[in-house]
């Protein structure tokens, strides 16, 4: 009887190809600016806590009861740290990449930024790793975990790499995306990144995560997913923040990162500069907020009402 292996390889190998989209390259990325955009809710640090998440987008109408894009052509920016600190960052990948795409489909977007968080899960930094966290990656694994090692280990290093479930979607996310004349971006743009174009600081910060590149963005104390000048700095903060926001071709700047003791959205320098890390996870407090830009009005939205952001604070 024939060998058959040759015509069934030639059969299984395209459909496998077809199956699994190649892995991300260091110069791709998602689209980093929009414009036309008539309503867009942004939502801060998540650190593990789906039901957060659920629930702050139910409040501000993006998901029904079963957790469906109910959100139109709205635009969902998520501005990072989906993992760490929380049991159940899994689900929130989930439930985002879930959104994605069915927003898309209803003429919206979800858009979830680098934080620095899933960089540092997809560079094996994992000092912020829950116990019970890692141990929901054992799934994952293609090898076992090391004798004496954590529970998920060897599947919490096949998800956030390169080729895996949670890895491979991370690399193809932005860092820094621009929506009509806002910035949004984890911890903020520096005036002394070595970029002009928004293209070029994603790509930047994109560089160390793939091998064999220069070192980028993402680890770089003064790169977007680290700099807090605007948020904890003061003298020369506000020039500097219309610098690189003149640079960039925007009006404001839209941050997470550094977390409000007080668990609501602070405006800085006339409302230039938006915190909208509010404590959202259960282990920061459980300060739901979102918020909501439509046109020139800014709206902080909370569980008991709505606030809208004028003027700002110092």
């Amino acid at each position: 009887m024939p060998d058959l292996s040759p015509r069934l390889v030639a059969l299984v190998v395209p459909l496998l190809l077809a199956a699994a989209p190649p892995a991300p390259r260091s110069e791709e990325g998602a689209p980093d600016t929009f414009s036309g955009v008539a309503r867009v809710v942004a939502v801060g640090d998540v650190h593990g806590d789906v039901g957060a998440l659920k629930d702050v987008l139910r409040m501000a109408g993006l998901i029904n009861a079963k957790g469906r894009w109910i959100g139109g052509k709205a635009h969902l920016v998520q501005t990072g740290d989906i993992p760490d600190r929380g049991d159940h960052s899994r689900e929130a990948y989930e439930l985002l990449m879930r959104l994605e795409k069915e927003a898309l489909a209803a003429g919206g977007r979800v858009h979830a930024l680098l934080g620095n968080h899933e960089v540092m899960n997809m560079l094996g930094d994992l000092r912020y790793v829950a116990p019970a966290e890692m141990a929901s990656y054992a799934d994952q694994a293609t090898q076992p975990d090391e004798a004496g090692g954590p529970r998920g280990l060897a599947g919490h290093r096949a998800a956030y790499g390169p080729e895996g479930r949670y890895g491979r979607w991370l690399r193809t996310h932005a860092a820094v995306v621009r929506i009509n004349d806002t910035l949004f971006v984890h911890g903020g743009v520096a005036p002394g990144v070595p970029v002009n174009t928004l293209a070029e600081l994603n790509a930047w910060v994109r560089r160390d995560l793939f091998p064999g590149n220069e070192p980028g963005g993402a680890r770089h104390p003064q790169g977007p997913l680290w700099f807090r000048g605007y948020a904890l700095g003061e003298e020369g903060a506000e020039e500097a923040l219309d610098g690189v926001l003149s640079r960039f071709g925007a009006r404001r700047m839209v941050m997470g990162h550094t977390t409000e003791r007080e668990g609501k959205i602070r405006a800085r320098f006339g409302g230039k500069a938006v915190l909208i890390d509010t404590g959202l996870s259960t282990g920061y407090g459980h300060h739901l907020a979102a918020l909501e830009l439509k046109g020139d009005k800014l709206t902080a939205l909370y569980p008991d009402g709505r606030v809208e952001l004028t003027s700002g604070t110092p």
